[in-house]
């Protein structure tokens, strides 16, 4: 991207008070503070009458930014749907999301769980207990409230027809995961009793497809779920969806078969599910925040698979099988690509390097912490600062 490219904001709908507190407590801890403050800047930049556009070297100047930095910022806007990116040439349209509403984002399959796994769950009830509201008990009243048709009378009109957008909340889809689960399978595998005109709610089917990804359900696992989580023939929870499929996966106990075969270890570890690396080498009771930042991880950076398994084993191995959270794994996948790493074999490579070094440098000093992996981070982070 070059400096002088120009760039314009499209908002569809003005943000409210609530949704700059939303922003603040539950996006930011995810983005960071230097991501949520170009969210604000690109929001106040927004010249809705004039369509004003602007260079990007105005913007770098403008909160003294460089290029390297400004991509890393938007880039997680735009992992967090907060921002769409459009190029053209030299040219950019950035196209700002409405937040989800606390609820939303609190239930979602990946932005919840990953929340949690950063910020610890005791952070996560007291920053909830901050949107709670208190709603009226109506327990023995009546509703009298009056409809439109008993006021106003009906007439035969043409409507009005207007070929442009107008201003106005636009619902933001939660996390984008381009998992393709066979959801007409579900359907035809659920009991009868449960096939109802919600299974058609676009909401629903998108909530299920994420469960599926992050927890690598298949059709029969989400079957078991959804009758679990279901009540007769209500209309089923998102957040009973949730906490149901946590805890069928923590009570399968799969066993991780290992068969030889005539596979290059490459291409096994490079189509290897995510999934199983952490069953095998992750603690059990952590497996599900794991689970949703190696998700995250994927979802976040579009690089070989293969890479990021090899992290993945690489970084429980050396904590004891607890995954840090999406930061440090970043930084640890940022620096290898730094360093030209592009595929899986060269991931293999990088990985057997770096233990080596630090076996020989543990020889040499005889160091007696075993925890190297730390150490690597941090250097990294001052690489970065």
């Amino acid at each position: 991207m070059k400096n002088s490219s120009t760039f314009q904001l499209s908002v569809h709908s003005d943000l409210a008070n609530q949704d700059f507190k939303v922003l603040a407590l539950l996006y930011q801890p995810l983005l960071g503070v230097a991501s949520h403050s170009l969210f604000v800047t690109f929001y106040q930049l927004n010249d809705k009458i004039n369509q004003k556009s602007y260079t990007h070297q105005q913007l770098f100047d403008l909160l003294n930014l460089k290029q390297t930095e400004f991509l890393k910022m938007r880039n997680k806007l735009e992992a967090l749907n907060l921002l769409e990116v459009y190029q053209e040439n030299d040219a950019y349209i950035y196209v700002m999301k409405t937040p989800l509403s606390a609820k939303q984002f609190l239930l979602d399959t990946v932005f919840g769980s990953y929340l949690q796994s950063e910020i610890g769950e005791k952070n996560v009830d007291m920053l909830a207990n901050l949107f709670k509201i208190e709603t009226p008990k109506l327990e023995g009243y009546t509703n009298i409230t009056k409809p439109f048709d008993s006021m106003y009378e009906f007439k035969s009109l043409n409507l009005l027809k207007l070929d442009y957008e107008f201003q106005g909340r636009k619902q933001n889809g939660g996390s984008h995961i381009g998992n393709h689960f066979d959801f007409n399978a579900f359907v035809e595998a659920l009991p009868e009793r449960l096939k109802n005109s919600q299974l058609l709610n676009q909401k629903l089917q998108q909530q299920i497809s994420k469960i599926a990804f992050v927890y690598q359900f298949d059709v029969k696992d989400m079957v078991e779920v959804y009758i679990h989580a279901s009540q007769s023939r209500q209309t089923i929870n998102f957040q009973a969806l949730n906490h149901k499929a946590k805890l069928h996966y923590e009570s399968k106990n799969q066993t991780l078969e290992i068969k030889e075969k005539d596979i290059p270890k490459t291409d096994l570890i490079k189509n290897i599910p995510p999934q199983v690396i952490i069953q095998k080498y992750s603690k059990t009771d952590t497996q599900g925040i794991a689970l949703s930042t190696a998700t995250l991880l994927i979802e976040r950076n579009h690089v070989d698979p293969g890479i990021i398994n090899v992290i993945l084993m690489l970084v429980l191995k050396q904590k004891d099988g607890v995954l840090p959270g999406l930061k440090y794994m970043e930084t640890v996948l940022h620096d290898w690509l730094n360093r030209g790493i592009q595929t899986t074999e060269d991931a293999l490579n990088h990985s057997t390097q770096l233990e080596n070094q630090w076996v020989n440098k543990k020889k040499a000093k005889k160091i007696s912490e075993p925890d190297w992996m730390d150490d690597y981070v941090k250097e990294l982070e001052k690489m970065e600062a």
